[in-house]
């Protein structure tokens, strides 16, 4: 699967995935990553890709055409079965499902906005989704980009190296714990839970499903 990141700063999103399992998935060629600068597109002398908002306001807004000829490079490198994301707070929820789904995508384009956003233009003209990574508000569409890689990647057979290590196709609690089986900290006892040390594998998955936070995929 390739991605395709649509964005002004690249040195933003390069050290993490090109790191830790995104790297390995790299080096394995199970995923590639294309990093698209507006700024390569720019038409005028000064390089400058953005400008001041019609109807006032503050800060200025990324112009479209930059970002248009951004995207129509990455749809050349990519083949056919393309989809377009673009980072907005009041896009449709990304979640485990969304990203099961866009891991059939052969490639995934993604659009990073910074400032005030992106001429409007261009997501009407690309025809991308609109979609956000949770009901808040950042400074650029890097690291929910960063995200959705990660969250789709790891539907992708091979990347996580064993179908066992999805979280979301079994029982997996959000509290863990590991060796040894207890420890003084500061004068105080911390033990594992004696559910963990029973061996009564019923018992155990029972103690993890209400801990589960992550949806459930079929």
């Amino acid at each position: 699967m390739n991605f395709h990141i649509v964005t002004l700063f690249p040195e933003s999103v390069r050290p993490y995935l090109n790191s830790s399992i995104l790297g390995r998935a790299q080096e394995a060629k199970k995923i590639r990553v294309f990093l698209y600068n507006p700024y390569d597109y720019a038409d005028n002398k000064w390089g400058k890709v953005d400008n001041r908002p019609y109807g006032g306001g503050p800060g200025m807004v990324i112009e479209a055409l930059p970002v248009l000829k951004a995207v129509e490079a990455a749809k050349k490198k990519a083949g056919k079965k393309t989809k377009i994301l673009w980072f907005s707070p009041g896009g449709k929820q990304f979640d485990n499902l969304a990203a099961k789904k866009f891991s059939k995508i052969k490639d995934l384009i993604l659009i990073c906005g910074r400032y005030e956003g992106i001429d409007e233009r261009v997501r009407k003209i690309t025809k991308a989704e609109s979609i956000s990574v949770g009901p808040f508000v950042l400074s650029g569409g890097e690291v929910p980009a960063i995200l959705v890689v990660d969250a789709v990647a790891r539907h992708i057979p091979g990347v996580l190296g064993k179908i066992s290590s999805l979280e979301e196709s079994r029982v997996a609690s959000s509290e863990v714990y590991t060796r040894p089986e207890s420890f003084k900290y500061k004068g105080k006892k911390y033990s594992v839970p004696r559910v963990l040390l029973s061996g009564h594998h019923k018992d155990i998955e029972k103690w993890k499903e209400p801990r589960s936070g992550v949806k459930r995929t079929k």
